[in-house]
């Protein structure tokens, strides 16, 4: 069982500085479903816009890393849900506190992935509405991983990195001090994050759903997301091809 993943997305899937070793929410997730299914599991990184294209060239079986399910995107790729996120917004401590929303950013920079589809709708209708007021735009720059927009970032090149709540969440944690979530947790874009696959592994599709299914009956599904600091984002119930504009 091939996944092809940006391996930047903590906590729900990275590596680690210095290890090859893919670790996460995430990926704890896939492989406790490999490990049942008695399939071994393969890592293939890919920039977060290659992940769609990839499963279409035959690259690898699952795309992870942070992918989420949209009606838009369900024409090209089947999810698996396992998780409830939304983009949010991070900023320098600095400066956080003097915005609320996105509606506070006319005229400012973000930064967010190449890829990001459902973010950038939200911040393109927030910057024609910037406009209609009388106010400028809104600056977007899309960058190949999190690591190049949280740059941007620190070199005050953008005013706020865009991006999913828990990834952010965590990257703050890991420098105190330095950054501040806009909004306190401000959801900006409501999601599901899924693991992606072809329209035609259906079989594949239906047996990683069924070892979701196991895993979240068993307790399993819980016990990996708590221990990232992930059970705010849990589902009650594992599906295919619901996304956050159906619920």
């Amino acid at each position: 069982m091939t996944v092809g993943s940006q391996q930047t997305f903590p906590p729900v899937e990275f590596r680690e500085a210095g290890s090859q070793a893919v670790t996460g929410a995430s990926a704890e997730l896939l492989r406790e479903v490999a490990k049942r299914l008695k399939l071994r599991l393969d890592y293939v990184q890919s920039e977060y816009a290659a992940l769609i294209p990839g499963i279409e060239a035959g690259r690898f079986d699952i795309a992870s890393g942070g992918i989420s399910d949209t009606e838009e995107r369900e024409k090209t790729l089947d999810f698996v849900n396992y998780m409830r996120s939304g983009g949010a917004m991070l900023a320098l401590a600095a400066t956080a506190a003097q915005y609320k929303s996105i509606d506070d950013f006319c005229g400012k920079s973000v930064a967010t992935l190449l890829g990001s589809r459902v973010i950038m709708e939200k911040v393109e209708a927030t910057s024609v509405a910037c406009v209609a007021a009388g106010k400028q735009p809104i600056r977007a720059e899309q960058l190949p991983s999190a690591p190049d927009a949280r740059m941007q970032l620190d070199l005050r090149r953008v005013d706020a990195y865009l991006g999913d709540l828990p990834a952010l969440a965590y990257l703050s944690s890991q420098f105190p001090g330095r950054y501040g979530i806009v909004g306190g947790n401000y959801i900006m874009t409501p999601y599901i994050t899924s693991w992606g696959f072809g329209k035609k592994a259906t079989e594949l599709r239906d047996a990683v759903k069924t070892g979701l299914d196991e895993m979240l009956a068993d307790g399993t599904y819980k016990a990996i997301m708590t221990k990232w600091g992930l059970e705010g984002g849990l589902l009650d119930k594992i599906t295919i091809n619901l996304p956050a504009s159906k619920r």
